[in-house]
């Protein structure tokens, strides 16, 4: 048996520690965002005491910190003497069970959370008003499990990957209402505007469902750099023609034509890109406007209700996901039909959690921020951690047999 073997397993070697690290949001503001030790929680009888193994941070990360009790899921929170612990992408593990829940859950398992929790009609949203995962552990009562907010995971599933499920159940909501198919036209021509670390998902969505032509288009070179990485051996694979538009550079005008586009997926919050986009609108074609601005004053556009009368445009826009999107991705990223690690572009320790909402607001990197919460270790590029620039469960498997202490 391996340290790695023993910790998936909650056995042999790995042991409760008597303390947990915790990121506590004590006000608005990045320097509000404190690590600390705190002693390790005892579950009660009717909660888990469950191992934080990796959570995804979000741009909603830092809207959250940066805004404190005024954001509108936190109406009413008093964080200087109640703060919480953002964190809403996480896997965790079941290392203690509590005496009503034996026989029920049992130690090792996994599990995620759906972050859009409810109790009594009241949106306590987990990250939020709910203590998160930016932690190394934390309980888990019935206000989670006995809404069905608590899912479990499939024991192949790679700690990132069951994370980053939940983005992805984003992506996969906002298709809900777009075309029957629940995706872009098969065969068709998509137009990402964008392509951040939700975009990378867009694009592999697209690209497995089999569009024809994927366009995509953005203004910093290695986040292209990123998607041709890690999906265009996917987009060679499935038979799809990827064209990367650099628009430091390169007019979008020379891949595309005004009027031909079947759908767009607007990925970047910038009203002025969706405005100049939808001219590019096919007959029946579909704007899917994922992207969400900082403030509703930089979201305004003008549009031509004439060309979208006579185009049978549809204009469509989601936020978060319902939990039936992230059981389809967990099963989906287990099957092989999506891969979620595809996204990560950069990877650290439980100390790095407040540069990474930094770095993930700043877009520093081309791709997801994940963190590993079991370990210590600086903000850490994937490019510098792999030959291909890609995260796979080999290269999560090695990172943590090398990090993990005993």
């Amino acid at each position: 048996m391996t340290r790695l073997s023993d910790y998936r397993d909650v056995t042999g070697s790995f042991k409760i520690p008597q303390s947990s690290r915790a990121w506590n949001l004590y006000g608005a503001g990045l320097e509000n965002l404190r690590l600390e030790r705190l002693p390790m929680p005892a579950p009660k009888d009717d909660e888990l005491l469950v191992r934080i193994d990796a959570v995804g941070v979000c741009a909603s990360d830092w809207k959250m910190i940066a805004q404190g009790e005024s954001h509108a899921r936190m109406k009413g929170m008093d964080l200087k003497n109640h703060p919480t612990v953002p964190g809403h992408e996480v896997s965790l593990t079941a290392v203690k069970i509590g005496g009503a829940l034996q026989g029920r859950y049992k130690v090792g398992q996994r599990f995620s959370v759906q972050a859009e929790i409810y109790l009594k009609g009241e949106n306590i949203a987990y990250g939020y008003k709910m203590r998160g995962a930016d932690q190394q552990y934390q309980t888990i009562g019935p206000d989670i499990y006995a809404g069905g907010y608590l899912l479990p995971v499939d024991a192949r599933l790679g700690y990132a990957q069951a994370a980053l499920a939940e983005p992805w159940a984003c992506v996969y909501h906002a298709y809900h209402h777009h075309r029957e198919t629940h995706s872009v036209k098969r065969g068709g021509t998509v137009w990402y505007v964008g392509a951040g670390p939700l975009g990378l998902m867009h694009i592999e969505k697209g690209i497995r469902d089999g569009e024809g032509v994927v366009v995509v288009s953005e203004m910093k070179a290695e986040r292209l750099a990123k998607v041709e990485s890690s999906l265009a051996p996917l987009a060679r694979e499935k038979g799809v023609t990827l064209r990367l538009v650099d628009l430091s550079r390169q007019s979008i005008d020379t891949v595309l034509t005004k009027g031909k586009v079947d759908d767009i997926l607007v990925l970047a919050p910038v009203a002025r890109a969706a405005e100049e986009a939808i001219t590019y609108l096919g007959k029946n074609g579909y704007l899917n406007m994922f992207a969400g601005f900082e403030s509703r004053d930089k979201a305004w556009m003008k549009m031509n209700l004439n060309d979208m009368h006579y185009g049978g445009w549809t204009l469509i826009a989601t936020s978060g996901s319902p939990i039936e999107a992230l059981r389809r991705a967990l099963d989906d990223a287990a099957a092989g039909r999506i891969d979620p690690n595809n996204s990560v572009a950069c990877v650290g320790g439980i100390d790095a959690v407040n540069e990474a909402v930094h770095h993930t607001h700043e877009g520093t990197y081309p791709g997801r921020i994940v963190i590993y919460p079991q370990i210590e270790m600086a903000l850490t590029s994937v490019d510098q951690l792999t030959s291909d620039g890609r995260w796979t469960l080999a290269a999560e498997e090695a990172l943590l047999s090398e990090r993990l202490r005993g």
